[in-house]
């Protein structure tokens, strides 16, 4: 039968358990010196070497001639350990054995001395899972075993465990290993086991490890099995279901010069190639943590160990200040935790960076003088709202305020001038703009504008006037509504834009008339839906 590579090569001495050092040192120091505890706790993340180092740690105290403090493997009590029936090193798995009466069992049976080796050792993974019954019937075991006992509990969740417990233990904390060890372990396991792999897909498979090697290990089983033990970057990318560099470098570029154009068309040709969105979310906040990294370090590169055409391509977007990256990477690090919950991941990350470069053209046009200041409640969520007044009857409304107006009954000025014919630019920027006001409208939670906007995929935008066209009469009626009015006029004005908006209606003529979706697709492509 198959061993997966983490079995295969599992450590049988405390040399080859790497990244555990302060641990091992004690551990040795702790044999050479013959001062063994009776009872141990090994706390950290999965696949740091808890386990692995319990097992070890029971030979290495039971082997007859340990070399440098680690079991010789040769010696009778390394052989008799080496068998999985051998009655001296008992592993428990608490998750499934928490009950008060197995642990009782475990207490009974500790009273009898080992068969073949000088220590009996329980190891109980996953302790944390113990019910408070059964950490009661620990307690004086735990404290006060017989002489020939050992007990070494583990856990990824140290801090579910009482402190009576705590107390009565030595603790050590298993860290999460770096790429650079993840790196030099996986060239040993894959020299040793015959498989071919590249640098660059080596380091990727040390980076989805995430400083766990067990799955580092999983991800090269998987990766090697894919390739027929021959792997390169992409073979790692397909079995991941990762973007490639490039892709998340023009994806991250166009976030930050707020390109909503090129992100679209960039996502929706990753998502056709059916790759994972919850991985591309991940390496895209990854990646701004990796433009922050150059742009505040001179040495950036020997940390990061890029190819040197990646780093040219991320090094652009360093110009970029600390603010605008950090706000970029903690909205891509909460869209990758909502994904998780989404049922329309594509709209989830559309959505996030859509609110960024929203949120950074907001900004900048801040800094300009705008016709119009909302008041609190116009940008409320919508419950109290009095600031604005529109005329509904023109259906149009200007962003600039009243001057000679004062209090909470501002009339807003309806003198529209049309422009010239919208060009193809206007055309993109008007899809662009209604985008960002439809995300707005959402954010704000207004119920009644919402919906209704939702469904108008007809926006265009000629000099200063923003046309918005719906096929309904109803619909015309209910947006020129005063309050209404007020309440889009107020949602232009929080994106910084200064436009005069008309609500027209040209009703469907076409006896098959499209569906919303269709006319959504037609104006915004396939990546965009209405629930």
């Amino acid at each position: 039968m198959y061993l997966a590579l983490y079995r295969k090569y599992r450590p049988d001495n405390f040399e080859d358990l790497i990244g555990q050092e302060h641990i091992t040192r004690s551990l040795i120091n702790q044999i050479k010196n013959n001062q063994v505890a009776h009872a141990y706790l090994f706390c950290g993340s999965r696949g740091t070497g808890k386990t692995t180092a319990a097992k070890v740690f029971a030979r290495a105290i039971n082997c007859e001639k340990p070399l440098a403090g680690s079991p010789c493997n040769k010696c009778a009590a390394c052989k008799a350990l080496s068998d999985p029936s051998n009655m001296d090193v008992i592993e428990i798995d608490a998750a499934s054995n928490n009950k008060v009466d197995e642990v009782r069992e475990i207490r009974e049976r500790a009273k009898y001395p080992p068969v073949s080796c000088k220590y009996k050792v329980y190891i109980i993974d996953e302790v944390h899972m113990l019910t408070e019954s059964a950490f009661n019937a620990l307690l004086k075991t735990l404290e006060e075993p017989p002489k020939h006992v050992v007990f070494i509990l583990a856990t990824t969740e140290a801090h579910k465990l009482p402190a009576t417990i705590l107390s009565r233990v030595l603790r050590f904390d298993f860290k999460l290993l770096s790429k650079t060890n993840l790196e030099k372990l996986l060239k040993k396991v894959f020299k040793q086991a015959g498989i071919i792999c590249d640098d660059t897909g080596l380091s990727a498979i040390a980076s989805a490890g995430e400083g766990s090697v067990r799955d580092a290990l999983s991800v090269a089983d998987m990766c090697a099995a894919y390739s027929n033990n021959n792997i390169n970057y992409a073979d790692v990318l397909s079995v991941l279901g990762s973007s490639d560099r490039q892709t998340v470098v023009r994806l991250a570029h166009a976030v930050l010069e707020s390109d909503i154009a090129t992100f679209l068309k960039e996502i929706n040709k990753f998502s056709e190639s059916g790759k994972n969105l919850g991985a591309l979310a991940k390496d895209l906040t990854s990646h701004i943590r990796d433009i922050i990294l150059i742009k505040t370090l001179p040495d950036a590169n020997k940390m990061l160990g890029l190819p040197q055409e990646v780093f040219k391509a991320i090094s652009i977007d360093a110009n970029f200040t600390i603010a605008r990256l950090n706000t970029c990477m903690q909205a891509f690090s909460k869209a990758g935790l909502d994904l998780k919950f989404s049922t329309d991941p594509l709209l989830t990350i559309i959505a996030a960076a859509v609110e960024l470069m929203a949120e950074s053209e907001a900004g900048d046009a801040s800094k300009k003088k705008l016709n119009i200041t909302p008041t609190a409640t116009n940008i409320s969520s919508g419950s109290d709202r009095t600031g604005l007044k529109a005329e509904s009857d023109a259906g149009v409304g200007n962003i600039k305020k009243d001057e000679s107006s004062t209090g909470t009954n501002a009339s807003v000025k309806t003198n529209v001038n049309m422009g010239a014919k919208p060009t193809a630019e206007q055309a993109r920027v008007a899809r662009k703009v209604w985008g960002k006001v439809l995300v707005e409208l959402d954010k704000r939670k207004l119920m009644l504008l919402y919906p209704i906007c939702g469904k108008i995929t007809d926006v265009s935008l000629a000099g200063d006037v923003f046309k918005i066209v719906t096929s309904s009469v109803q619909e015309q009626k209910l947006l020129k509504k005063e309050q209404n009015m007020a309440d889009l006029l107020a949602t232009f004005a929080l994106l910084g834009y200064n436009y005069k908006v008309v609500i027209d209606c040209i009703p469907e003529t076409n006896t098959q008339q499209k569906s919303t979706e269709e006319k959504l697709k037609e104006k915004f492509g396939s990546i965009l839906k209405v629930n």
